[in-house]
């Protein structure tokens, strides 16, 4: 990523006029020197956001730009205010002004960065971290009864959201010096340093396993290749690039595309798995039913954590759905963040049985945590600034979810169920209401989200014995539903008959198919004389 976002091209902002005409609403320029932010809200209108100091005085005086806008520069949404001055002004103009303005603000220059070389740098992070998770996951069910393995995903769970929750917090230290400062007073190079930091901490963990005496985590039995099945995999993949590049080249709507590819994918597992069954030579762990319903589990859940979060923001800025004239970037922020602190509650609790706690310790424990969490996501918040006085009624989501994981009592199957069952009814609260009960219902579904994931992962790979590393790696090939489920809600959302609001209908209908997925793979597993429920019961 260094050497990525080292170099920058400086470009005349009269020279962008043709990509600035084609801005999507929210997509936005800023000038090298951060004095101008050009922005396009709406289909047919554009802001301003100028400093308000020397650099900026030649532009909030230009009688070329003060003489197309639709009114007087105001203090920009969230501005700091200095000695009584906003730092920031703002100003809106219609489409047919756009020439005029941005011919005005000659002199000002974009810095743009290799968007390709960006780009290769994030694959290669994202190879990275599907490795490590292929590696990771069933070494922490190896390390004790793979019936308790779900408990040990928790705890690494609960770990990676807490990092979900202050890692913002600690990237805008290292790159602003403050924790609530403007996004737009950074460069794509001043990235450098936080990275060498990535970098060098990565460098640490590898060194630590590297002298570690942790157990090795092989099977020893002798690795049976599955040539069939990566051929089956591999025409898969073949088949979905097709269908990017149909999309990409043609004028044929998103929708379709995304129902088909949906369709390639169950329908690839599916007959993999019915011909391994016929005959199994070389389709290695597809042979098993658990392992190809699980890889439609991980799909799904994917999908439907990411499109939750995904279109949240869009649904925010809708005009009636929570304000009148819906929110801007600043406001929607503290309920994403939310959100995602909703996965760190129920990971933090679902964690707790893999400590040795008296029974009662355990049920207090259960009871406290999840308040200490959501305790860690308000003051996160606070700190960047927010208001978060509206979020506090949200502890009546938090009992609900605390009365679930007891009723679950750390069952995979058990708890996937209620929790789907119970992400279901908030899906289907938030698309039937409006205001802040919806938007409590649609932050819930991280609460739900939150241990399905370990759950999904025990039982898929129960019973796969030499076979464990190998469904590993082709369950996280399954997050592909993050890339798939999302686009298609959203162009759902971007119909004018269906609506943002309504589109998350797709997101209950993920959960009610993960619901009935508890109850199959619990019938699938009993057939192999596994029943990861009745183990854990009797520990």
């Amino acid at each position: 990523m260094i050497p990525a976002v080292s170099g920058e091209t400086l470009k005349p902002i009269e020279d962008n006029m043709d990509q600035i005409k084609n801005f999507k609403p929210d997509q936005k320029f800023v000038t090298s020197d951060k004095t101008v932010v050009l922005k396009k809200e709406e289909a047919d209108r554009y802001s301003l956001i100028i400093r308000n100091d020397e650099s900026g005085k030649k532009f909030l005086n230009n009688p070329d730009i003060v003489n197309n806008l639709d009114g007087k520069f105001t203090p920009a949404r969230d501005t700091k205010i200095i000695d009584g001055v906003p730092a920031k002004l703002y100003a809106n103009f219609t489409k047919d002004k756009l020439e005029p303005v941005v011919n005005a603000l000659k002199g000002e220059t974009i810095a743009f960065g290799n968007f390709t070389f960006i780009l290769v740098a994030l694959f290669i992070i994202a190879l990275g971290f599907s490795l490590q998770q292929t590696c990771a996951q069933p070494f922490a069910i190896f390390l004790g009864d793979p019936a308790t393995g779900s408990h040990r995903l928790n705890l690494g769970g609960s770990v990676n959201s807490f990092g979900t929750t202050v890692g913002p917090l600690i990237v805008s230290l290292f790159l602003f010096g403050r924790v609530n400062n403007d996004p737009d007073d950074t460069s794509v190079s001043s990235v450098k340093s936080l990275y060498l930091i990535v970098a060098a901490v990565f460098a640490l963990v590898a060194l630590i396993f590297a002298i570690s005496k942790l157990p090795s985590g092989k099977n020893d039995e002798r690795f049976e290749k599955a040539p069939k099945a990566s051929k089956s995999l591999l025409v898969m993949t073949g088949l979905i690039i097709a269908i990017i590049v149909l999309g990409h080249f043609t004028d044929i709507k998103k929708a379709p595309l995304l129902i088909v590819t949906i369709i390639v994918v169950l329908g690839t597992l599916f007959y993999s798995n019915q011909t391994a069954i016929n005959d199994n030579n070389g389709w290695g762990a597809m042979k098993y039913p658990q392992l190809i319903y699980g890889m439609i589990g991980i799909f799904v859940y994917v999908g439907v954590e990411v499109t939750i979060d995904n279109n949240f923001g869009a649904l925010l800025k809708t005009k009636g759905y929570l304000t009148e004239n819906g929110l801007n970037e600043s406001q929607i922020s503290k309920y994403i963040s939310m959100y995602w602190g909703s996965l760190m509650i129920g990971r933090w609790t679902g964690a707790i049985a893999v400590f040795n706690l008296s029974k009662m310790g355990r049920r207090i424990a259960t009871v406290i945590v999840p308040f200490i969490a959501f305790a860690v996501v308000l003051i996160a918040n606070r700190l960047k600034g927010s208001d978060v006085s509206d979020l506090y009624g949200y502890s009546i989501c938090i009992l609900i979810a605390i009365a679930a994981f007891f009723y679950g009592q750390q069952k995979p199957v058990k708890t996937l169920l209620t929790l789907a069952t119970l992400a279901t009814i908030a899906m289907l609260t938030g698309v039937f209401t409006n205001g802040l009960l919806s938007v409590y219902a649609f932050m819930a579904g991280g609460l739900c989200c939150s241990i399905m994931w370990p759950c999904i992962f025990a039982l898929s790979v129960g019973g796969l014995g030499k076979y464990t590393s190998q469904g590993s790696a082709f369950l996280i090939m399954m997050i592909l539903g993050g890339a798939v489920i999302p686009p298609f809600q959203g162009a759902l959302g971007d119909s004018p008959k269906i609506g943002m609001h309504n589109s998350y209908l797709v997101a209950a209908v993920c959960f009610a198919f993960l619901a009935w997925l508890a109850l199959k793979l619990r019938n699938v597993l009993k057939a192999q004389g596994l029943n990861f429920d009745e183990q854990i019961g009797s520990h």
